[in-house]
């Protein structure tokens, strides 16, 4: 494989495409990494953004385009170099630790130059989990034992790192906390990594950017921020958050604003962007309460028959049937979308 002078970037994904049969799963996808930095790859079940993680590792080869880590061509579609020569790490939903083994021996297991025990003692040190070299993975916690896979695959000093659905089977505490700790230990070791999740809240409280994956293609990629408040299209909109979708000139009249009424655009109109208040004659109804804990988020029936959603503290409980009039916050302008598809 040849060099590339891109070195800098510390991946390169350019064009690649991969079929099962007649399935397309991934489609003509194209992105950067720079060092140190953390893509968070988001989707629903089945959009190709675990076999895109397998392409990058060499576990699935690709059937056009290239693959480039650390400015090294690995997959050019005609040939690839093996997963264990891309200097690439591997964190999997299942942990995959060698149960016959300790924890020093797991993490020592990829480590080839010589200095593997005082690399295990080093990453076990990294992953707060120092005094537990002596154990065994059925000793452990399901958040102590991902660490330790994190451990072994940061051990060989990787180039790459690729965490495909590492917290999935964790328990909604115990995830958020582990999250934490991977994500600390990436940026404090400057590995870039590419991280899957199919939870829209963790990508975004992860990435430096976001990728968003529909049906085998990157439908858009950039900061968290701008994938949520800016969202190319209504199936972003609608997968990276709770959100409605009204024509612009309705919107407009919630946010007193004059807009055009005849485009038929439609914006998007996330619960957070509308507030109300009781008003016997007032423009909406409500018509659905949903406690959530801090927040209720009500439903709210406007004069046009479209619903949007707004979030009120867990105080203020509105009865069902209130008559009430919505409005769209000050600095809240709603962001017009692509109607491509209901999501």
């Amino acid at each position: 494989m040849n060099a590339d002078p891109t070195a800098a970037i510390a991946l390169q994904v350019d064009d690649v495409s991969k079929r099962f049969g007649d399935t397309v799963a991934v489609d003509h996808v194209s992105f950067e990494l720079s060092a140190h930095e953390l893509l968070a790859l988001v989707g629903p079940s089945g959009c190709g953004k675990s076999t895109l993680l397998r392409m990058l590792a060499g576990l699935h080869g690709t059937e056009s385009g290239s693959i480039t880590l650390g400015g090294t061509v690995v997959d050019d579609g005609h040939r690839a170099l093996p997963p264990e020569r891309r200097r690439v790490g591997l964190v999997f939903q299942e942990h995959a630790l060698f149960p016959h083994l300790s924890v020093a021996d797991n993490v020592g297991f990829g480590v080839r130059d010589g200095t593997t025990r005082e690399r295990v003692a080093e990453m076990l040190n990294v992953v707060g989990l120092a005094q537990y070299g002596e154990r065994y993975p059925h000793e452990l916690s399901g958040g102590e034992r991902q660490r330790v896979a994190l451990a072994r695959a940061l051990a060989p000093r990787p180039a790459l790192m690729l965490l495909d659905e590492p917290f999935a089977s964790l328990d909604p505490n115990l995830r958020a906390r582990v999250r934490d700790d991977v994500v600390r230990i990436l940026r404090s070791s400057g590995t870039p990594a590419v991280f899957v999740t199919h939870d829209q809240n963790e990508a975004l409280a992860v990435g430096d950017r976001v990728a968003v994956m529909r049906s085998g293609r990157v439908v858009q990629i950039g900061p968290p921020e701008d994938v949520f408040h800016a969202p190319a299209s209504r199936f972003v909109a609608a997968f990276m958050g709770e959100a409605d979708f009204v024509h612009r000139s309705e919107a407009g009249r919630l946010a007193d604003e004059r807009w055009p009424t005849d485009d038929g655009a439609l914006v998007m109109v996330r619960p957070d962007d509308v507030t109300f208040t009781a008003d016997a004659a007032g423009n909406a109804r409500v018509t659905g309460a949903e406690f959530r804990g801090s927040v209720w988020n009500y439903a709210l029936e406007l004069e046009s028959g479209a619903t949007v959603h707004a979030i009120r503290s867990h105080l203020e409980h509105v009865a069902l049937g209130t008559t009430v009039t919505a409005v769209i916050r000050p600095g809240h302008r709603p962001v017009a979308v692509a109607d491509d598809v209901a999501v």
